[in-house]
């Protein structure tokens, strides 16, 4: 018999041995059950895989924000005489934004 598994057999003989032993011995045995029933519990619990989080969609809408954003930004700044440095400056500020939401998740600083 399988030490994670919990049969009726083993009820059934916690039921036999009160008749035998008598109500003197009914909270041991009860207790002895209770024991048996959390530790296959307690088996399974350990060995279940853990749950899957969903999406983070504040995450997920910054970064699409951020995407939206950066379209007509870039069409604004291009239209500047010398558009390199503009546009460097403008993407460095967006991936500054999302770099710190994503360090403030890993670090635990983020409130929610």
């Amino acid at each position: 018999m399988e030490s994670q598994r919990f049969e009726r057999d083993e009820v059934a003989a916690a039921m036999a041995a009160r008749r035998e032993l008598g109500p003197q011995y009914e909270l041991e045995l009860a207790e002895s059950l209770v024991d048996r029933v959390n530790a296959v519990i307690d088996a399974r619990l350990a060995s279940a895989p853990a749950r899957r989080q969903g999406p983070d969609w504040a995450q997920m809408s910054l970064g699409l924000g951020s995407l939206a954003m950066s379209i007509p930004l870039t069409a604004i700044v291009a239209r500047v005489p010398s558009p390199g440095p503009a546009l460097l400056l403008m993407f460095a500020l967006i991936a500054a934004v999302n770099v710190a939401y994503a360090l403030s998740k890993i670090t635990g600083r983020r409130r929610g």
